[in-house]
């Protein structure tokens, strides 16, 4: 019986979400692969049954997740690949992570971009994935249980720039409050870019800081946050300019 592989960066943990929802419609054993905490090399077997979620970062998958991911190999393995956004630009991503993915021996089936509510900008895509999401997640999943038994590969052609546009370093403040941060080190241990002191969770390396929101997501005293002019000045005008609700498209 083939295994379902749910292969995840999802440091918000709305692509984990998304992931989860589309893998619930398969039958199978299952392992996962948490991108934050799984770095090392990996073999999958002709027979699995990938599900890889990657978030859009500026337009393409984050940088720590194509790293890790990069280690994964096939052995003309099935996948499904999702890029999973806040309601404003994919542009890039799902481009990038279909062609990783077939770069490292996957059969790529189907692919599709979701939404959910952003990361950083929090007045973007409330609620989302909603009941309507969901729908739509199950009704792709049974159009990929169809391609894997007739043995078909992706067909639709993927919207995307093959030479992808570059990495952006966000100018947004991350910070803690001293006041009711608990010292648990949580922030420290879920970093992927190891940009806050091991000695010293207050703090966080800018230079080194992808912005992914990891350690403002797990934080159990709400302590970490963006901030600064930038962040502040960014955030009407985003919310405002990405108000129009944004529907998942699915290739297959």
């Amino acid at each position: 019986m083939s295994k379902i592989i749910k292969i995840f960066f999802s440091p918000s943990q709305t692509t984990r979400k998304v992931v989860e929802q589309l893998a619930s419609n398969f039958d199978g054993d299952g392992e996962t692969y948490d991108l934050l905490n799984f770095n090392s090399e990996k073999e999958f077997e002709r027979e699995d049954i990938a599900i890889v979620g990657m978030p859009v970062f500026a337009g393409r998958i984050p940088k720590s997740g194509r790293e890790r991911l990069s280690k994964m190999k096939g052995e003309n393995t099935k996948a499904i690949a999702i890029a999973n956004y806040g309601n404003a630009h994919v542009t890039d991503a799902l481009l990038e992570l279909v062609t990783l993915l077939k770069e490292n021996n996957f059969d790529v089936i189907a692919a599709a971009t979701t939404v959910s509510h952003h990361s950083i900008f929090d007045g973007v895509a409330v609620g989302r994935p909603d009941s309507s999401d969901i729908e739509k997640i199950n009704e792709f999943a049974l159009k990929c249980l169809e391609k894997i038994e007739s043995n078909e590969s992706l067909t639709s052609q993927i919207p995307g720039n093959e030479e992808y546009t570059p990495y952006k370093q966000l100018p947004f403040e991350i910070s803690c409050d001293e006041g009711i941060c608990s010292f648990c080190y949580d922030c420290v241990s879920i970093c992927p870019e190891k940009a806050i002191p091991d000695d010293d969770p207050i703090s966080t390396n800018l230079n080194l800081c992808s912005r992914c929101t990891a350690c403002i997501n797990i934080c159990p005293e709400d302590a970490r946050s963006f901030s600064g002019d930038a962040f502040e000045t960014k955030k009407p005008a985003f919310e405002k300019a990405n108000s129009e609700r944004k529907e998942p498209e699915f290739y297959l």
